[in-house]
C-alpha cells in the first residue's frame, strides 16, 4: 500500500494532540485511567481507519452512492454524541456512572478490542455476501455496547440499546436490500456457466440502471 504522508502526518498530529487533551481533561476526576485508555483506543482505530480511507460505520461491500444517506447521518450522529456524552459521564455526570470500576470499564474497553478484530476480519475477506455484512455489522454493535460500558454511563447504556441498535439494523438492512437486488440482476446479466464475474463493470451498469429508474419517477 503506497504511503500517503500528508495524510499520515494529520493522523499522528491528531492522535499525538488527542492524547494531551484528553489526558489534561480527564486526570483531574476519580476514575479516569480505563476511561482515558478507552478513548484513545477508541481515536488510534478511529484514525488507522481514516488513513486507510475505509467507511467508519458500513462495510463497503457496496458503492457510497448506495448507502441511504439518512441512516448513515443518523447513526453518525448517534455514535459522536455517544462519545460526547461518555466523556461527559467522567467530568460532570458522575451520578450516571454504573460503578463497580475498573470491571466494568475493563469489559467495555474487552468488547472494544473484540469489535474491531472483528471488523478487521470481516474487511479482510472482501466478500460482498450476506455473512460478511453481518459480521460487520455484529462488530459495530459491539463497538456501541462498548461505549457505554467503557465509560460506564447508564444513559449510554439506555441511549445504545433504545437508539444505537436499531440504528445499526437499519444501516445493515440497507445494505442487505440493495445487495439482493444488485445479486439478482446480475443472475440476470450472466450466462449459467460463466466463472469470471467483473463486478466492477456489473455495478457500473447497475448504478446506470437505478439513476435511469429514478430519473423516471
Amino acid at each position: 500500500m503506497k504511503s500517503n504522508w500528508k495524510r499520515l502526518l494529520w493522523v499522528l498530529f491528531v492522535c499525538l494532540y488527542a492524547t494531551l487533551f484528553f489526558y489534561n481533561c480527564l486526570k483531574p476526576f476519580g476514575d479516569w485511567l480505563v476511561p482515558y485508555i478507552f478513548t484513545m483506543t477508541l481515536i488510534v482505530w478511529l484514525a488507522y481507519e481514516y488513513y486507510n480511507r475505509n467507511l467508519f460505520f458500513q462495510s463497503g461491500s457496496i458503492p457510497d452512492v448506495l448507502y441511504f444517506w439518512l441512516a448513515r447521518a443518523l447513526f453518525a450522529l448517534f455514535f459522536y454524541s455517544a462519545l460526547v456524552i461518555g466523556i461527559a459521564t467522567i467530568i460532570w455526570w458522575q451520578k450516571n456512572q454504573i460503578g463497580l470500576y475498573p470491571f466494568i470499564n475493563i469489559l467495555g474497553l474487552g468488547i472494544l478490542i473484540c469489535s474491531v478484530y472483528l471488523r478487521r476480519t470481516a474487511i479482510k475477506t472482501k466478500t460482498a455476501d450476506r455473512t460478511a455484512i453481518k459480521s460487520f455489522y455484529l462488530s459495530v454493535i459491539l463497538l456501541i455496547v462498548s461505549l457505554a460500558l467503557g465509560y460506564g454511563s447508564i444513559f449510554l447504556v439506555a441511549y445504545v440499546v433504545v437508539i444505537g441498535i436499531p440504528l445499526a439494523f437499519w444501516n445493515y438492512s440497507v445494505e442487505t436490500n440493495t445487495l439482493n437486488s444488485f445479486m439478482a440482476y446480475v443472475q440476470k446479466q450472466i450466462p449459467e456457466g460463466t466463472k469470471q464475474i467483473d463486478n466492477e463493470k456489473l455495478w457500473a451498469k447497475y448504478l446506470d440502471k437505478r439513476i435511469k429508474k429514478s430519473g423516471k419517477k
